[in-house]
Protein backbone atom coordinates (compact mmCIF):
# COMPACT_ATOMS: atom_id res chain seq x y z
CA UNK A 1 0.00 0.00 0.00
CA UNK A 2 2.80 2.40 0.95
CA UNK A 3 4.56 1.53 -2.29
CA UNK A 4 1.51 2.61 -4.32
CA UNK A 5 1.20 5.86 -2.35
CA UNK A 6 4.86 6.70 -3.08
CA UNK A 7 4.29 6.09 -6.79
CA UNK A 8 1.25 8.40 -6.78
CA UNK A 9 3.19 11.12 -4.95
CA UNK A 10 6.10 10.87 -7.39
CA UNK A 11 3.72 11.03 -10.35
CA UNK A 12 2.06 14.12 -8.92
CA UNK A 13 5.40 15.84 -8.32
CA UNK A 14 6.51 15.01 -11.85
CA UNK A 15 3.33 16.54 -13.25
CA UNK A 16 3.83 19.71 -11.20
CA UNK A 17 7.46 20.04 -12.33
CA UNK A 18 6.55 19.51 -16.00
CA UNK A 19 3.84 22.15 -15.72
CA UNK A 20 6.32 24.63 -14.25
CA UNK A 21 8.82 23.91 -17.01
CA UNK A 22 6.16 24.54 -19.65
CA UNK A 23 5.01 27.79 -18.14
CA UNK A 24 8.00 29.41 -16.51
CA UNK A 25 11.38 28.27 -17.82
CA UNK A 26 13.80 29.12 -20.57
CA UNK A 27 16.54 26.87 -21.96
CA UNK A 28 20.13 28.03 -22.28
CA UNK A 29 22.76 27.20 -24.90
CA UNK A 30 23.86 24.02 -23.11
CA UNK A 31 20.33 22.66 -23.06
CA UNK A 32 19.90 23.43 -19.36
CA UNK A 33 16.75 24.92 -17.90
CA UNK A 34 17.04 28.41 -16.40
CA UNK A 35 14.76 28.74 -13.40
CA UNK A 36 12.62 31.88 -13.72
CA UNK A 37 9.89 30.98 -11.23
CA UNK A 38 11.09 33.45 -8.60
CA UNK A 39 10.68 36.54 -10.75
CA UNK A 40 6.97 37.33 -10.62
CA UNK A 41 7.30 40.72 -12.28
CA UNK A 42 7.70 39.21 -15.77
CA UNK A 43 4.68 38.55 -17.96
CA UNK A 44 5.41 35.16 -19.50
CA UNK A 45 2.33 35.39 -21.70
CA UNK A 46 3.44 38.62 -23.40
CA UNK A 47 4.04 38.25 -27.13
CA UNK A 48 7.60 39.56 -26.79
CA UNK A 49 8.53 37.26 -23.91
CA UNK A 50 10.04 35.01 -26.61
CA UNK A 51 11.01 36.45 -30.02
CA UNK A 52 11.49 33.99 -32.87
CA UNK A 53 13.19 34.71 -36.20
CA UNK A 54 14.42 32.97 -39.31
CA UNK A 55 18.07 33.92 -39.89
CA UNK A 56 19.57 33.63 -43.37
CA UNK A 57 23.26 33.87 -44.33
CA UNK A 58 24.45 34.78 -47.81
CA UNK A 59 25.95 32.11 -50.07
CA UNK A 60 29.71 31.66 -49.94
CA UNK A 61 32.32 30.66 -52.51
CA UNK A 62 33.00 27.12 -51.24
CA UNK A 63 30.94 24.16 -52.46
CA UNK A 64 29.40 23.54 -49.04
CA UNK A 65 28.32 27.19 -48.72
CA UNK A 66 26.98 28.06 -52.18
CA UNK A 67 23.36 27.74 -51.00
CA UNK A 68 23.76 29.98 -47.95
CA UNK A 69 22.57 28.95 -44.51
CA UNK A 70 19.36 29.09 -42.47
CA UNK A 71 18.73 28.76 -38.74
CA UNK A 72 16.23 29.71 -36.05
CA UNK A 73 16.99 32.56 -33.66
CA UNK A 74 15.22 32.67 -30.29
CA UNK A 75 15.43 35.57 -27.86
CA UNK A 76 14.13 36.06 -24.34
CA UNK A 77 14.90 39.72 -23.54
CA UNK A 78 13.61 39.38 -19.98
CA UNK A 79 16.40 36.94 -19.14
CA UNK A 80 18.98 38.18 -21.66
CA UNK A 81 18.91 34.96 -23.71
CA UNK A 82 19.70 35.18 -27.42
CA UNK A 83 20.75 32.11 -29.43
CA UNK A 84 20.83 30.85 -33.00
CA UNK A 85 19.83 27.18 -33.18
CA UNK A 86 21.78 25.94 -36.16
CA UNK A 87 22.59 22.56 -37.69
CA UNK A 88 26.34 22.43 -38.13
CA UNK A 89 28.76 19.76 -39.31
CA UNK A 90 32.46 19.17 -38.96
CA UNK A 91 34.42 21.38 -41.35
CA UNK A 92 34.10 19.65 -44.72
CA UNK A 93 37.24 21.23 -46.20
CA UNK A 94 39.23 19.78 -43.28
CA UNK A 95 37.58 16.34 -43.50
CA UNK A 96 37.12 15.74 -47.24
CA UNK A 97 37.77 11.99 -47.02
CA UNK A 98 35.37 11.56 -44.11
CA UNK A 99 32.76 13.54 -46.05
CA UNK A 100 33.12 11.35 -49.15
CA UNK A 101 32.95 8.24 -47.00
CA UNK A 102 29.75 9.45 -45.36
CA UNK A 103 31.38 9.42 -41.93
CA UNK A 104 31.12 13.12 -41.20
CA UNK A 105 28.89 14.05 -38.26
CA UNK A 106 26.52 16.94 -37.70
CA UNK A 107 24.23 18.20 -34.98
CA UNK A 108 22.10 21.03 -33.68
CA UNK A 109 23.95 23.67 -31.68
CA UNK A 110 22.83 26.79 -29.82
CA UNK A 111 25.27 29.59 -30.66
CA UNK A 112 25.09 33.06 -29.07
CA UNK A 113 24.02 35.55 -31.70
CA UNK A 114 27.25 37.57 -31.51
CA UNK A 115 29.44 34.54 -32.13
CA UNK A 116 27.14 33.36 -34.90
CA UNK A 117 27.35 36.68 -36.73
CA UNK A 118 31.13 36.83 -36.28
CA UNK A 119 31.51 33.54 -38.19
CA UNK A 120 29.94 35.06 -41.29
CA UNK A 121 31.40 38.53 -40.80
CA UNK A 122 34.87 37.00 -41.03
CA UNK A 123 33.90 35.43 -44.38
CA UNK A 124 32.37 38.65 -45.70
CA UNK A 125 28.92 37.05 -45.91
CA UNK A 126 25.78 38.95 -45.00
CA UNK A 127 23.33 37.77 -42.33
CA UNK A 128 19.65 38.74 -42.32
CA UNK A 129 16.83 38.20 -39.87
CA UNK A 130 13.13 37.71 -40.70
CA UNK A 131 10.76 37.93 -37.73
CA UNK A 132 8.39 34.95 -37.37
CA UNK A 133 4.81 36.03 -36.66
CA UNK A 134 3.89 33.24 -34.26
CA UNK A 135 1.72 33.25 -31.10
CA UNK A 136 3.63 33.23 -27.82
CA UNK A 137 2.39 29.73 -27.07
CA UNK A 138 3.94 28.45 -30.30
CA UNK A 139 7.20 30.34 -29.68
CA UNK A 140 7.50 28.81 -26.22
CA UNK A 141 6.83 25.40 -27.71
CA UNK A 142 9.42 26.09 -30.40
CA UNK A 143 12.03 26.69 -27.69
CA UNK A 144 11.10 23.38 -26.10
CA UNK A 145 11.24 21.60 -29.47
CA UNK A 146 14.70 23.00 -30.18
CA UNK A 147 15.88 22.06 -26.71
CA UNK A 148 14.72 18.49 -27.30
CA UNK A 149 16.63 18.23 -30.57
CA UNK A 150 19.61 20.00 -29.05
CA UNK A 151 19.99 17.21 -26.50
CA UNK A 152 19.76 14.27 -28.89
CA UNK A 153 21.26 15.37 -32.21
CA UNK A 154 24.93 16.06 -31.57
CA UNK A 155 26.52 13.19 -33.49
CA UNK A 156 24.13 12.45 -36.36
CA UNK A 157 25.52 11.28 -39.72
CA UNK A 158 26.03 14.18 -42.11
CA UNK A 159 23.02 14.31 -44.44
CA UNK A 160 22.72 17.37 -46.67
CA UNK A 161 19.51 16.05 -48.25
CA UNK A 162 17.35 15.10 -45.25
CA UNK A 163 18.89 17.40 -42.63
CA UNK A 164 19.86 20.49 -44.56
CA UNK A 165 19.56 23.81 -42.75
CA UNK A 166 16.39 24.94 -44.58
CA UNK A 167 14.66 21.56 -44.19
CA UNK A 168 15.35 21.36 -40.46
CA UNK A 169 14.28 24.98 -39.86
CA UNK A 170 11.01 24.23 -41.63
CA UNK A 171 10.50 21.01 -39.66
CA UNK A 172 11.15 22.73 -36.31
CA UNK A 173 8.45 25.31 -37.01
CA UNK A 174 5.99 22.63 -38.14
CA UNK A 175 6.66 20.57 -35.01
CA UNK A 176 6.07 23.59 -32.78
CA UNK A 177 2.83 24.40 -34.61
CA UNK A 178 1.46 20.92 -33.97
CA UNK A 179 -1.94 20.52 -35.62
CA UNK A 180 -1.85 24.04 -37.03
CA UNK A 181 -0.81 24.05 -40.67
CA UNK A 182 1.23 26.50 -42.70
CA UNK A 183 -0.85 27.62 -45.68
CA UNK A 184 1.31 28.20 -48.74
CA UNK A 185 0.62 30.16 -51.89
CA UNK A 186 -0.84 27.94 -54.61
CA UNK A 187 2.04 28.79 -56.97
CA UNK A 188 4.28 26.56 -54.86
CA UNK A 189 2.27 23.54 -56.05
CA UNK A 190 2.08 24.49 -59.73
CA UNK A 191 5.44 22.98 -60.63
CA UNK A 192 7.63 20.13 -59.47
CA UNK A 193 11.42 20.04 -59.55
CA UNK A 194 14.01 17.56 -58.35
CA UNK A 195 16.45 18.50 -55.61
CA UNK A 196 19.20 18.36 -58.21
CA UNK A 197 17.40 20.84 -60.47
CA UNK A 198 16.69 23.18 -57.57
CA UNK A 199 20.32 23.17 -56.49
CA UNK A 200 21.48 23.71 -60.07
CA UNK A 201 19.45 26.93 -60.29
CA UNK A 202 21.23 28.29 -57.23
CA UNK A 203 24.68 27.46 -58.64
CA UNK A 204 24.60 29.77 -61.66
CA UNK A 205 27.39 31.87 -60.16
CA UNK A 206 29.33 28.83 -58.94
CA UNK A 207 30.17 26.80 -62.08
CA UNK A 208 32.84 24.72 -60.39
CA UNK A 209 30.46 23.93 -57.56
CA UNK A 210 27.88 22.68 -60.06
CA UNK A 211 30.55 20.67 -61.90
CA UNK A 212 31.67 18.91 -58.71
CA UNK A 213 28.11 18.58 -57.40
CA UNK A 214 27.23 16.27 -60.33
CA UNK A 215 30.05 13.93 -59.35
CA UNK A 216 28.93 13.73 -55.72
CA UNK A 217 25.15 14.15 -55.68
CA UNK A 218 23.34 11.63 -57.87
CA UNK A 219 20.82 8.85 -57.67
CA UNK A 220 17.12 8.17 -57.69
CA UNK A 221 16.30 10.08 -54.50
CA UNK A 222 17.93 13.37 -55.42
CA UNK A 223 16.60 13.24 -58.99
CA UNK A 224 12.95 12.43 -58.25
CA UNK A 225 10.38 15.28 -58.60
CA UNK A 226 9.39 17.17 -55.45
CA UNK A 227 6.10 19.01 -54.97
CA UNK A 228 4.87 21.70 -52.63
CA UNK A 229 6.88 22.52 -49.54
CA UNK A 230 9.20 19.57 -50.18
CA UNK A 231 10.89 21.82 -52.74
CA UNK A 232 11.99 24.24 -50.00
CA UNK A 233 15.50 22.88 -49.55
CA UNK A 234 17.46 26.10 -50.19
CA UNK A 235 17.30 28.97 -47.65
CA UNK A 236 16.34 31.72 -50.10
CA UNK A 237 13.47 29.59 -51.47
CA UNK A 238 12.24 29.03 -47.94
CA UNK A 239 12.21 32.79 -47.33
CA UNK A 240 10.27 33.50 -50.53
CA UNK A 241 7.67 30.82 -49.76
CA UNK A 242 7.23 31.87 -46.12
CA UNK A 243 6.80 35.52 -47.08
CA UNK A 244 3.66 34.45 -48.95
CA UNK A 245 2.55 31.83 -46.41
CA UNK A 246 0.12 32.29 -43.52
CA UNK A 247 -0.59 30.69 -40.15
CA UNK A 248 -4.10 31.14 -38.78
CA UNK A 249 -4.70 33.77 -41.46
CA UNK A 250 -1.66 35.88 -40.50
CA UNK A 251 1.61 36.23 -42.50
CA UNK A 252 4.17 33.75 -41.24
CA UNK A 253 7.20 35.88 -42.01
CA UNK A 254 7.99 39.57 -41.91
CA UNK A 255 8.22 40.93 -45.43
CA UNK A 256 11.45 42.90 -44.90
CA UNK A 257 14.59 41.59 -43.18
CA UNK A 258 16.75 43.18 -40.54
CA UNK A 259 20.42 43.29 -41.53
CA UNK A 260 22.55 41.69 -38.82
CA UNK A 261 25.78 41.61 -40.85
CA UNK A 262 26.37 43.60 -44.01
CA UNK A 263 27.77 41.32 -46.68
CA UNK A 264 30.56 41.90 -49.17
CA UNK A 265 30.49 40.84 -52.86
CA UNK A 266 31.44 37.17 -53.18
CA UNK A 267 33.77 36.46 -56.11
CA UNK A 268 32.67 33.10 -57.48
CA UNK A 269 32.56 33.50 -61.27
CA UNK A 270 36.04 33.34 -62.85
CA UNK A 271 37.01 33.08 -66.48
CA UNK A 272 38.48 29.58 -66.15
CA UNK A 273 35.20 27.74 -65.78
CA UNK A 274 34.62 23.98 -66.23
CA UNK A 275 33.24 24.65 -69.72
CA UNK A 276 36.43 26.47 -70.74
CA UNK A 277 38.49 23.56 -69.41
CA UNK A 278 36.53 20.82 -71.21
CA UNK A 279 36.43 22.79 -74.48
CA UNK A 280 40.22 22.98 -74.36
CA UNK A 281 40.36 19.21 -73.79
CA UNK A 282 37.92 18.64 -76.65
CA UNK A 283 40.04 20.75 -79.04
CA UNK A 284 43.19 18.89 -77.95
CA UNK A 285 41.43 15.54 -78.41
CA UNK A 286 40.45 16.50 -81.96
CA UNK A 287 43.95 17.79 -82.72
CA UNK A 288 45.53 14.67 -81.30
CA UNK A 289 43.78 12.55 -83.91
CA UNK A 290 46.30 14.06 -86.36
CA UNK A 291 49.22 14.68 -83.98
CA UNK A 292 49.02 11.19 -82.49
CA UNK A 293 50.68 11.94 -79.18
CA UNK A 294 50.14 8.80 -77.05
CA UNK A 295 51.04 10.56 -73.79
CA UNK A 296 47.96 12.78 -74.18
CA UNK A 297 45.78 9.70 -74.64
CA UNK A 298 47.26 8.15 -71.54
CA UNK A 299 46.76 11.34 -69.55
CA UNK A 300 43.06 11.39 -70.47
CA UNK A 301 42.64 7.68 -69.71
CA UNK A 302 44.32 8.06 -66.30
CA UNK A 303 42.00 10.97 -65.46
CA UNK A 304 39.00 8.93 -66.58
CA UNK A 305 40.14 6.00 -64.43
CA UNK A 306 40.78 8.04 -61.28
CA UNK A 307 37.46 9.88 -61.50
CA UNK A 308 35.71 6.61 -62.33
CA UNK A 309 37.17 4.91 -59.26
CA UNK A 310 35.90 7.82 -57.15
CA UNK A 311 32.38 7.52 -58.58
CA UNK A 312 32.35 3.75 -58.06
CA UNK A 313 33.45 4.25 -54.47
CA UNK A 314 30.66 6.77 -53.84
CA UNK A 315 28.07 4.55 -55.52
CA UNK A 316 29.01 1.16 -54.05
CA UNK A 317 30.87 1.75 -50.80
CA UNK A 318 30.27 5.23 -49.38
CA UNK A 319 27.60 5.93 -46.77
CA UNK A 320 27.13 9.47 -48.10
CA UNK A 321 23.50 10.17 -48.88
CA UNK A 322 22.18 10.40 -52.46
CA UNK A 323 25.00 8.40 -54.06
CA UNK A 324 23.10 5.23 -54.99
CA UNK A 325 23.63 5.78 -58.74
CA UNK A 326 25.44 8.16 -61.03
CA UNK A 327 24.98 8.48 -64.80
CA UNK A 328 28.57 9.69 -65.09
CA UNK A 329 29.79 6.17 -64.37
CA UNK A 330 29.19 5.38 -68.06
CA UNK A 331 31.82 7.95 -69.00
CA UNK A 332 34.11 7.65 -65.99
CA UNK A 333 35.08 4.09 -65.06
CA UNK A 334 38.25 1.97 -64.89
CA UNK A 335 37.17 -0.56 -67.54
CA UNK A 336 39.17 0.98 -70.43
CA UNK A 337 42.47 0.78 -68.57
CA UNK A 338 41.68 -2.73 -67.27
CA UNK A 339 40.96 -4.07 -70.75
CA UNK A 340 43.45 -1.83 -72.55
CA UNK A 341 45.29 -4.79 -74.09
CA UNK A 342 42.14 -5.76 -76.05
CA UNK A 343 41.16 -2.23 -77.04
CA UNK A 344 41.04 -2.99 -80.77
CA UNK A 345 37.93 -5.10 -80.05
CA UNK A 346 35.96 -2.80 -77.75
CA UNK A 347 37.17 0.73 -78.59
CA UNK A 348 34.73 1.43 -81.41
CA UNK A 349 31.60 0.05 -79.65
CA UNK A 350 32.47 1.90 -76.46
CA UNK A 351 33.10 5.16 -78.36
CA UNK A 352 29.63 4.78 -79.91
CA UNK A 353 28.13 4.24 -76.43
CA UNK A 354 29.79 7.44 -75.20
CA UNK A 355 28.44 9.44 -78.14
CA UNK A 356 24.92 8.05 -77.60
CA UNK A 357 25.21 8.92 -73.89
CA UNK A 358 26.19 12.50 -74.77
CA UNK A 359 23.25 12.80 -77.16
CA UNK A 360 20.81 11.41 -74.57
CA UNK A 361 22.07 13.75 -71.82
CA UNK A 362 21.92 16.73 -74.20
CA UNK A 363 18.31 15.92 -75.19
CA UNK A 364 17.33 15.63 -71.52
CA UNK A 365 19.02 18.98 -70.75
CA UNK A 366 17.28 20.69 -73.68
CA UNK A 367 13.99 19.15 -72.57
CA UNK A 368 14.43 21.01 -69.30
CA UNK A 369 15.73 18.43 -66.83
CA UNK A 370 19.07 18.50 -65.07
CA UNK A 371 20.99 15.26 -64.64
CA UNK A 372 24.51 16.28 -65.67
CA UNK A 373 25.76 19.71 -66.71
CA UNK A 374 26.88 20.62 -70.24
CA UNK A 375 30.52 20.49 -69.15
CA UNK A 376 30.21 16.76 -68.50
CA UNK A 377 28.57 16.21 -71.90
CA UNK A 378 31.41 17.98 -73.72
CA UNK A 379 33.93 16.03 -71.63
CA UNK A 380 32.16 12.82 -72.66
CA UNK A 381 32.65 13.79 -76.32
CA UNK A 382 36.35 14.39 -75.71
CA UNK A 383 36.72 10.93 -74.16
CA UNK A 384 34.81 9.34 -77.04
CA UNK A 385 37.43 10.72 -79.45
CA UNK A 386 40.26 9.33 -77.31
CA UNK A 387 38.60 5.91 -77.24
CA UNK A 388 37.76 6.02 -80.96
CA UNK A 389 41.45 6.44 -81.80
CA UNK A 390 42.23 3.09 -80.14
CA UNK A 391 40.10 1.01 -82.56
CA UNK A 392 43.09 0.21 -84.80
Amino acid sequence: MKHKIYILLLSFLSLVIDTQFASAQIIDAEGQYVDTTFNDNIDRTAEDFVIASLVIADPGTMLYSVFGHACIRLQCPAFNKDYCFSYESDAIYQNVLSFLAGKLTMGLFAVPIDKYCDLYRNEGRGVYEYRLNLPIKVKRELWRVLDKHLAKSVYLPYDYYHRSCAITAKNFIKEALGETKIKYNQSLYDYSYSAKEICKEHMKNAPWGKFIYCFIGAGEEIEKPLRGEKQLIVPIDLVKAWQQATVNGKPLLASEPTVLVKGEPQVVDRWFTPMVMVLILLVLSIANIFWKRPYFDWLMIVVQTLVGCGIIYLTCFSDLCCTDWNWLIIVFNPLPIIFWHWRQYWALPYAVVLVLWCIAMAVIAIWGHFIVCWSHIVLGLAFSLIIFKQKK
